[in-house]
Order: structure tokens, then C-alpha cells, then sequence
């Protein structure tokens, strides 16, 4: 058993009542024994489990995670097994999401079989579901093997929905996955929803000879399924060595939370792991449920007092003293109740945030903008490093922007878009905390004073990068995000220079099939669609206009607008067209460059010119931009002349304006942010 001393991160540990056999075979059984389940009192045995993070047990239940954001649980038997060879699993677990919000949910639950226990203390929360981080993410050296219950889609680990099973060896990218559910005795499929409120069990049987793994799964107290959800090939050997092993579960919370309870658990090398008392679980899950209920119930009364009393008191006061205060304190009231609706309980406390970038020193400042400063800072509890934004009172970014950056960010989930990790507020300062991310803002990359010489290959990733997020953003994600703010600024580069778009205070969302309804001018200038300029009304073409422009920077190595000799401005378009025109298009790029595929740039530049064309209905979406980048369809065979012909755009026959008409129609416009 490793030792556990010195650890980076305090915790708190809990024996677990259990019968150990008295065989030295690698079986226990964890569950409830006569009129309870999981103990924390002192009815302590030798050889429990352990429990780290937020797990704890509680209402006869193993409790791995509450109701607290970007936290994680785990609980691990503490005697080793193994080396792995057959074996038998099941176990009964709970997932019961937070109010009122939709069907959302925090993450989900990993079953959990590692030759070590360390990793838990540098594993992430959120979509890593406390059993890897993004450094060692695929690494075979991991020696971990997962079956996840997730909650959450993440496209960056190809999750095939936000409700699935999959069977996870070293990666957060499944290598089998399915939609919840079982296959009912006449063979048709019915779904589950994970994160329902319901108690499920699970199975598990791998055998060891033919390397088989199934994975079955019903609601509680229905029969074990016939046919298993998943059945896998996995050598186990091969993931875990000839060493031993330790078992456990393991589970996280993101921007939201959910209670991830395990209610009994049986494991088994020489048979078929059994539950027993299944009413002694049924008492126990009822035990939870009315925990949950007198927790929420409470939650709810203290909601109505801080909303009766500030109405009730100030009301007698007002009849006898100023009529005056019951206008104000109602004004305050309607702000606060709709903040609670929009974005619920603050997910960080100040004192948290302040000491995780040492008081807002200026040492720990990574950034400005109209809005504030962003600063660094290292979280206490997880030693987690996070991007602070501190958005302060005089900002030009109102609460109505900071609202949008929380309820629409914190919804989404993707490779290529920056995580929102929860945010705090604290009297008039409004803070926001991100994923940090190392390599800073591709603005600073391409122009900065220290900017770094990318080659090609990081380039061409980085606009895939973009592409990629916005395609999510306009067309895979449930509803229709219009971003309204794409620029290299708002791109910020991981430590693997991998392009996360960020910034989503002015975006905007709508269901498919709608329009947006939004008329308000927004954007930076440089980045602007001559219809925006001249009707104020975002789309996902305006969207993808900006695009261009970030396509072509970054192959040119040049801001959007730049001054010529005589003191004009000069589109960055504009530019390239006129190249291309000469047939010198390639004299555009970044003379920094140095090896490059010249087939690549070329797309790159058209494809650019393209996406950034004066009328929308030449601009490709973004389905079909990946397509380009990625090769898959053949990017049209049209010439320089295509930017200055007339078309028909929604019925009527438009002039297609030169590049170097769009800065007349912008220039009198202020700048985003």
C-alpha cells in the first residue's frame, strides 16, 4: 500500500463497515448489512475502504460527490487485489441532478480498477471525472481502466451524448460507448436516464482468458439483463501489468453539481458478485431521497425568507416613514431574483478566489480589457490552475453580458471552447473563473512583442481549431450560439497550442430553425460583415465572416486593418485579393514562415476570402468550412473576379462590394470590447 503521507491536498479519512472473508480471495462485499449500509460511526473493522475529496458516507450511503461545483470523490477498497484475472461486479447507484434546471446535470460516475492510488490527487473535476487531468490523458503509463456513467457530452472526449455508458482504458475517449439503458427480455432497447433521480444497478463480468467484458445495466430491482448493454475485448493484463490492483469509484462535479451516491457494492473473483439485502438498500435509498428532499426543502424556505422579509419590513417601514424605499428596495429585489433564476448560486466564495491569486496582486495579471483584469490563480482545495476574470464596476461589460457568459458558456462543452468552471460575485465585482490556459491569446502569439514563430502544422491546427468550436457553436450543439465577438484575441492557445475560443459575453443563442433576434450592434472593427456594419443584426454568417479574417491573420501574420505608407487604412482582405489579382497570393504569407505546404496556405487564403465575402449567401457554413479544411470536399475552382459579381441573396439581385468598400462602411464604427 503506497503511503499516503504529505499529501498535496488535505482529506479526510473514512472506514467503511464491510465482512471481509476469511479467505484470502480478492472478493468483498460492501452494502447494507441488517438496518444500515455505509458507516462512518465507530463501528469500525479492519481492511475498509478509503475515501478522499468530497466522498463521504451519510444516510447509510457512500456519498462521492454533493452539492458542491468542480469537486471530486473517490472511495477505493483498501486492500489490493490481482493481478487482475476474472471477475464479477455489481453495484447500485444514485444520481439525483439539482432542481429546476431542465434535465441538466453535473458529471457522472467512473468504476474504477489502477494499480495506483495517486492519481486521484492530480486528477481533474468536471470531464475527467476525477481519474485523469489533461497532461497525462491518453498516456498508457496511466495503467487505469474506467467504466464511465457520464452525465455531460464532451465532444473533446467523442462523447456520443450527454446520458451514455462507455468503457474508457487509459483515456477519457471511450473504446466502446452506448446510449443508458437495457435490452428487456423480448429484445427491444429501453432507455435510462442516468442522472434521474432513480436508483440503477450495474454488472460487470470480465473474463480473464477470453479478455470478454460485459457491462449490463436495469433499474433497481429488476432481474440482470440477458443481453449486456456493452461487451467489449479488453486485456486487462495488458492495461494493469501482473501487479495488483485497487478498486473503487470515483466522481466529479463541473459548473454544475448533482449527488452521486453508491448504495451497495460486491466484488468477486471466484463467482458471480451478489447483493443480498436489497432491503436493506431500499431503506437506505429512501434514507437519501429524504435527505435530498429536507435539503432542498430547506434551500426553498430560506429562498422565500430572503425574499418575503426584504418585502415585508421595508413595507411597514415605508407607511410610516418614505414612500420612496419600497421603489428602490423592489428595484434591488426583481435584480437579485433574476439573477438566482438565470445563474443560481455562486459556484466560488471571494475569499477563495483572493486567496487563489493572492489578493489580486498585480504579479498575477495575465491580461486587460474594457471589462477588467484577468488574473492567475491556483485553487487551495485542488491545486488547480484557473484564469480569474474580474469584471469591475465601471466595466462597459454590464451584468446582462456577464449573465450571458454564465448561462450560455457554462452549458457547453467542447474540445476548442474554454471551460467556464463556475464564477463568484462579491458586492459590486463579478468574477469569473476559466481553464487557464499557458500559451495566452493567439492575438499575442501573432503580434505580440514576445510573439512566438509558429510553424505551419501549429497554424493549420489552430484555425481547425476554430473552426471546429464555431461548427459546434452554430450547428451540434442543442440550440444556435452566434458568438458575435471572433477575433484572435478572443482565442486563447492550451499548452499543447490547441485554439480555445473564448469570451462569451456578447454571444447570443436561439433554437434551430429561428432566427436570432438580435439587433444590437457588436464586434470589433476589422472583424465586422458589411451587413452587420449597416443593419446591426448578428448571424451565424457575421459569425463566419469573422472567421476569415482569423483565417488569413493567421496565415499573413497581419492585423485585419493596417496602415499603408500614406497614412490609410488597408484591409487585410483587401489585401490578399488584390495579390491574389496580381497572381502572387503566396507573396502574402507570413514571411516568417518558412516551411509550409503551399497547397495548404492556398486554401487557407482562399478559403478565407471566401468565408469573409461581402454577401452572406457566399459564405459557406461551417459544416462545410471543416469539410474544406479537412479536405473531404474540394474547395471551389472561382477566381478573383467571383468577389465582384451580382448574385441573388434572398430574392433580390445584390452588387457584390469589393473588399475595399466593406472599410467604408465600417470605419465610422466603434470596436468591440
Amino acid at each position: 500500500m503506497p503511503c499516503f503521507t504529505m499529501l498535496p491536498q488535505s482529506f479526510l479519512l473514512f472506514l467503511l463497515l464491510i465482512t471481509i472473508p476469511t479467505s484470502m480471495s480478492d472478493s468483498f462485499d460492501n452494502g447494507p448489512r441488517y438496518d444500515y449500509g455505509f458507516r462512518n460511526d465507530d463501528g469500525f473493522f479492519a481492511g475498509e475502504l478509503l475515501l478522499w475529496g468530497v466522498a463521504s458516507t451519510t444516510s447509510g450511503a457512500l456519498e462521492l460527490t454533493s452539492s458542491v461545483r468542480q469537486s471530486t470523490g473517490h472511495a477505493f477498497h483498501q486492500r489490493s487485489l490481482g493481478p487482475v484475472s476474472s471477475f464479477s461486479a455489481t453495484f447500485v447507484f444514485l444520481i439525483i441532478p439539482p432542481e429546476n434546471l431542465d434535465g441538466l446535470s453535473g458529471h457522472g460516475i467512473a468504476f474504477t480498477l489502477s494499480t495506483k492510488t495517486e492519481f486521484m490527487f492530480s486528477a481533474l473535476p468536471s470531464q475527467y471525472l476525477g481519474i485523469l487531468d489533461a497532461e497525462n490523458n491518453g498516456n498508457v503509463t496511466n495503467q487505469l481502466f474506467a467504466v464511465e456513467f457520464d452525465t455531460v457530452q464532451n465532444h473533446e472526449f467523442e462523447d456520443i451524448d450527454d446520458n451514455h455508458v462507455g468503457i474508457d482504458v487509459n483515456s477519457m475517449v471511450s473504446i466502446n460507448s452506448h446510449t443508458a439503458g437495457y435490452y428487456t427480455a423480448n429484445g427491444t432497447f429501453a432507455p435510462l436516464r442516468l442522472a434521474s433521480g432513480e436508483p440503477m444497478q450495474v454488472w460487470m463480468d470480465y473474463d480473464g482468458n477470453s479478455h470478454n467484458l460485459n457491462v449490463s445495466l436495469a433499474p433497481y430491482l429488476k432481474q440482470k439483463p440477458q443481453r449486456p448493454l456493452l461487451s467489449s475485448t479488453v486485456n486487462l493484463t495488458s492495461v494493469l501489468g501482473n501487479d495488483s490492483f485497487y478498486a473503487g469509484f470515483s466522481s466529479a462535479t463541473g459548473a454544475l453539481w448533482s449527488n452521486h451516491y453508491i448504495i451497495g457494492w460486491s466484488f468477486n473473483t471466484t463467482g458471480e458478485a451478489q447483493l443480498v439485502n436489497y432491503t436493506g438498500m431500499s431503506q437506505v435509498i429512501e434514507n437519501v431521497r429524504q435527505k435530498i428532499d429536507d435539503g432542498q426543502e430547506a434551500h426553498r424556505s430560506n429562498n422565500q425568507r430572503g425574499i418575503v422579509l426584504p418585502i415585508i419590513i421595508p413595507t411597514v417601514f415605508v407607511i410610516l416613514v418614505i414612500p420612496a424605499v419600497v421603489y428602490v428596495l423592489k428595484k434591488k429585489a426583481g435584480k437579485n431574483g433574476r439573477w438566482e433564476i438565470e445563474c443560481g448560486t455562486p459556484s466560488f466564495t471571494y475569499k477563495d478566489l483572493a486567496t487563489a491569486t493572492r489578493s489580486f496582486s498585480d504579479t498575477m495579471v495575465l491580461g486587460k480589457g474594457g471589462f477588467g483584469k484577468v488574473y492567475k490563480g491556483v485553487l487551495q482545495t485542488s491545486k488547480q490552475i484557473v484564469a480569474i476574470k474580474r469584471v469591475s464596476p465601471e466595466s462597459m461589460q454590464g451584468m446582462k453580458e456577464f449573465i450571458a457568459e454564465i448561462t450560455i458558456l457554462g452549458q457547453l462543452r467542447h474540445r476548442n471552447l474554454v471551460q467556464l468552471l463556475g464564477y463568484s460575485r462579491h458586492k459590486n465585482e463579478l468574477l469569473l473563473v476559466y481553464d487557464y490556459m499557458p500559451n495566452g491569446s493567439l492575438d499575442r502569439v501573432l503580434h505580440g512583442q514576445d510573439r512566438q514563430v509558429l510553424d505551419w502544422v501549429y497554424r493549420l491546427n489552430i484555425i481547425k481549431g476554430i473552426a471546429s468550436g464555431l461548427f459546434y457553436l452554430h450547428e451540434d450543439w442543442e440550440k444556435v450560439v452566434i458568438h458575435r465577438d471572433i477575433k484572435t484575441s478572443n482565442v486563447l492557445l492550451d499548452c499543447e497550442m490547441k485554439a480555445r475560443l473564448s469570451d462569451f459575453g456578447l454571444a447570443r443563442l436561439h433554437n434551430h430553425g429561428t432566427d436570432a433576434h438580435t439587433t444590437r450592434f457588436a464586434g470589433t472593427w476589422g472583424y465586422i460583415a458589411p451587413e452587420l456594419a449597416r443593419l446591426g443584426r448578428a448571424t451565424k454568417e457575421t459569425d463566419v465572416f469573422a472567421f476569415g479574417v482569423v483565417m488569413l491573420e493567421v496565415a499573413c501574420g497581419r492585423r485585419p486593418i493596417e496602415v499603408n505608407n500614406s497614412g490609410e487604412p488597408v484591409l487585410l482582405t483587401d489585401w490578399v485579393l488584390h495579390a491574389w489579382e496580381s497572381g502572387s497570393v503566396l507573396m502574402t504569407v507570413d514571411p516568417r514562415l518558412e516551411d509550409y505546404i503551399r497547397e495548404e496556405v492556398e486554401l487557407v487564403l482562399k478559403l478565407g476570402l471566401l468565408c469573409s465575402h461581402s454577401v452572406p449567401s457566399a459564405r459557406p457554413c461551417m459544416r462545410l468550412v471543416m469539410q474544406y479544411l479537412e479536405k473531404d470536399v474540394p474547395l471551389p475552382d472561382f477566381q478573383p473576379c467571383f468577389f465582384s459579381i451580382t448574385i441573388r441573396d434572398d430574392g433580390v439581385d445584390q452588387y457584390i462590394m469589393p473588399f475595399t468598400s466593406v472599410a467604408t462602411a465600417t470605419g465610422g464604427l466603434s470596436g468591440g470590447r
